[in-house]
């Protein structure tokens, strides 16, 4: 028995959201603010056992304020006039309708029908999905009401003495009253077994079934509260809380004695505290052993002990000092030991708590339930605190931990285990904001929110992408662009946009440029990718289907139509783009330099197909050159074919200044500098000097000798020269972008700008 899917409708930014499960991990991924928090805020509140009291008007999702407040009035209109039952009766149900509920598809095979004969929707009913929806709702609307009215009309005689009383309107008073009336009914639903998208509820509240008899959820909260003051009241997360509370709940002998090691240790404890503390470390020694198994201690970690202190046996790891490292002969308080190992130490206990509470395990058996079938833990951020390789040991090691129930190769534990019923299942959720987390999972297992905002949306709200259908795919291309992310680019996932850039050179120089020229630009959250062009458009399926905002920074790379032979490009001379991106990402067939370069800022845009993000091309456009400077004059009209020749343009005060740099500050990396101050000075014009160039840029194509014409002009390197462009400016003199680039950066930054005035606007209605 699995959970396949959560909906959740009218909670916060998460309008009408669907999120598929995965049959082990799930973890949610998404830029800040994108609604990761609010999902997992709204399981919560769904299913915890007293979830509901954490709901809270703001919860419910804004547009419908307005709604519940027009059925305020209403209300207070049917207080004024006569109406009829029936009319009565269709404003609570509509009123129903503006709040939070939860659907849970249950996927339950056949061997299990007998633990769900509650919930199955019709007799024809016999294997498949099932499904509960949990709505947050009144019981007694018609109490409400009255209840509302009767303070409305207080206030309102209160405001004809100019006073201002609560509640204003019906949200007003829902602010405060709103657990005073709500509470969580469950409704069966008939799902379609196909689609399982269509979800019919039943009119009907469900008697005699709670969805806890059945799945056991527990949550490991962000790790917030672990810190080294040791006067902070509230140190429920700290490693020496879980082990005293794993103690109490499932190894504590005092807690109904009935084995021999339980009077042996409440017999060690009786005649010599140091017997008692090798019975304590016998009775912790698994759960020593299964933190080990998430990687600590590590290499030079100190080992973990317990000490105790005289008094009832309950009290001996009662306290501060309890958990203690020890190095040699000689140990230390917890407080003493890095955040890092506090908190995979603590979130560790936690969850193998939680494990062996499900399972009754030791003393939790004395609880008279049976066990559920299904285990759902969610666990909110654990890279909160934890260094990166916790962060990875975590994430691979603990859905393991959390099914160790089900090793059978360890006798040990399969002995420990031996009479649970093994179909019994576990799954995991994670929400993150780590790309070092995302990149030891598999990312079919990733649910993409994205932050959905349009001009007809009045509030922003929340898509959630299932990533299974491009990670689970069998097509090569899919699986290279797979690869490449889990080498290279994990944080993609958490991005407000993606720079696709062709070379090392882009790479080095773009984002110091955009943090020189474009300051709101620079506060964004970018994922820049470094990818060859060949290569770029195979990403094309997954940057549409994240619903990402893209600026792509590519080359016109202008080649004879007949041979393909690179050219420095030029109008009317038969000239094509050998760019892939541009040839079948941008347009579906090669297009002539003379189109390329004519092309609108409108036509250098694609959009994403039910999204409101775009895909911007940035590439050499035809540029004016007037520049002057003592006995050099460029002027003329040119079209760079690469970033290199496009930035040397773009840069021509900077190159004029170099010789003085250099006098005043001689240095070993100028050598490609080097060779742009010699073509600069040798340039008579600037067509020279842009042949010059490209000439340099490609010597296979064209061989342009020195004066001396003894020998050939060496290449230049595109990495080293701009590390060294990188390595001379300073605060004075700036790398000016070249023209594409800066009209591409101009479009990333309005449109995130945009973006945000929307949110806000949306937001401040």
């Amino acid at each position: 028995m699995k959970i396949i899917s959560f909906n959740i409708t009218n909670f916060r930014r998460l309008s009408n959201v669907k999120i598929d499960i995965a049959d082990e991990k799930t973890v949610f991924v998404g830029a800040n603010n994108s609604g990761k928090t609010s999902a997992s805020h709204a399981l919560k509140c769904f299913l915890s056992k007293d979830g509901k009291k954490q709901i809270r008007i703001n919860d419910i999702t804004l547009i419908n304020h307005k709604e519940i407040n027009r059925i305020g009035e209403k209300w207070e209109q049917y207080d004024k006039t006569e109406i009829s039952d029936e009319d009565i009766q269709k404003s609570y149900q509509e009123f129903n309708n503006y709040f939070p509920s939860l659907d849970i598809l249950i996927n339950v095979p056949k061997n299990e029908i007998h633990h769900v004969v509650k919930i199955i929707p019709t007799l024809d009913w016999q294997v498949g999905v099932l499904g509960v929806r949990l709505c947050y709702e009144a019981n007694s609307i018609d109490e409400l009401r009255k209840t509302f009215i009767e303070e409305r009309l207080k206030a309102i005689k209160a405001n004809e003495k100019g006073v201002t009383l609560w509640p204003s309107n019906l949200v007003d008073f829902l602010s405060n009253k709103l657990n005073s009336f709500f509470t969580i009914n469950t409704y069966l639903l008939d799902v379609d077994n196909e689609s399982k998208e269509i979800r019919k509820k039943s009119d009907f509240i469900v008697k005699g079934f709670n969805i806890h008899d059945l799945i056991k959820f527990d949550f490991i909260p962000a790790q917030r509260e672990v810190s080294d003051d040791s006067d902070k009241a509230d140190d429920i997360e700290k490693p020496a809380t879980q082990i005293r509370q794993y103690y109490d709940t499932i190894t504590n002998p005092e807690k109904s004695p009935t084995n021999d090691i339980d009077f042996e240790a409440i017999k060690a404890i009786q005649e010599s505290q140091n017997r008692f503390n090798d019975a304590l470390d016998n009775s912790l020694m698994l759960l020593f052993d299964e933190i080990k198994s998430l990687g600590y201690p590590n290499i030079a970690d100190p080992l973990i002990e317990i000490k105790t202190k005289v008094g009832t046996l309950s009290s001996y790891i009662n306290h501060s000092s309890a958990l203690n490292y020890k190095i040699n002969d000689q140990s230390l308080p917890e407080n003493y030991l890095g955040l890092g190992y506090q908190n995979i130490i603590a979130m560790t206990v936690k969850l193998i708590k939680h494990r062996d509470e499900w399972l009754r395990f030791g003393k939790a058996k004395d609880k008279n339930e049976r066990i559920e079938r299904l285990h759902f833990v969610i666990i909110e951020e654990p890279e909160a605190h934890l260094h990166i390789q916790a962060q990875q040991v975590f994430i691979n090691n603990s859905y393991n931990l959390l099914t160790r129930y089900k090793n059978d190769s360890d006798n040990e534990i399969a002995n420990r285990y031996k009479d649970l019923d093994k179909s019994l299942c576990s799954q995991m959720l994670v929400t993150t904001h780590s790309p070092h987390i995302v990149y030891e999972v598999d990312f079919a297992c990733l649910r993409y929110f994205d932050r959905h905002t349009s001009n007809k949306s009045s509030i922003p709200l929340t898509k959630v992408k299932n990533l299974s259908e491009l990670f689970d795919s069998t097509d090569m291309c899919d699986r290279f662009v797979a690869k490449y992310l889990k080498l290279h680019y994990c944080d993609i996932f958490f991005a407000d946009a993606v720079i696709i850039l062709e070379g090392k050179s882009e790479k080095i120089l773009i984002p110091q440029l955009i943090k020189e020229h474009f300051e709101e630009l620079f506060r964004r959250y970018i994922s820049y990718m470094e990818i060859e062009g060949d290569y770029s458009h195979i990403f094309r399926p997954l940057l549409e289907k994240l619903g990402i905002d893209v600026l792509i920074i590519t080359d016109l790379d202008s080649v004879k139509k007949r041979g393909r032979k690179k050219q420095l490009p030029e109008k009317s001379a038969k000239q094509i783009s050998s760019n892939p991106v541009i040839n079948k990402w941008l347009f579906n067939d090669e297009k002539t330099i003379d189109i390329l370069i004519n092309l609108t800022e409108e036509e250098r845009i694609k959009k994403i197909s039910s999204s409101f993000s775009e895909i911007y091309f940035a590439f050499q456009q035809k540029i004016d050159v007037n520049f002057s400077f003592l006995d050099k004059k460029f002027i003329g009209e040119t079209i760079p074919r690469t970033f290199e020749d496009a930035l040397l343009i773009a840069n021509l005060e900077l190159i004029s200044k170099l010789p003085e740099k250099f006098k005043s500050s001689e240095t070993e990396y100028n050598r490609e500098l080097k060779k742009i101050i010699e073509d600069y000075q040798e340039s008579k014009d600037l067509i020279q000097l842009m042949e010059t160039f490209f000439t340099r840029l490609n010597p296979e194509t064209k061989l342009i000798k020195s004066k001396s014409k003894s020998e050939s002009k060496s290449k230049i390197i595109k990495a080293a020269l701009a590390l060294e462009l990188l390595f001379i400016c300073d605060s004075v003199d700036k790398l000016n972008p070249p023209k594409y680039i800066e009209l591409g950066l101009k479009w990333l930054q309005n449109k995130l700008k945009n973006k945000e005035s929307i949110i806000q606007g949306q937001l401040n209605e």
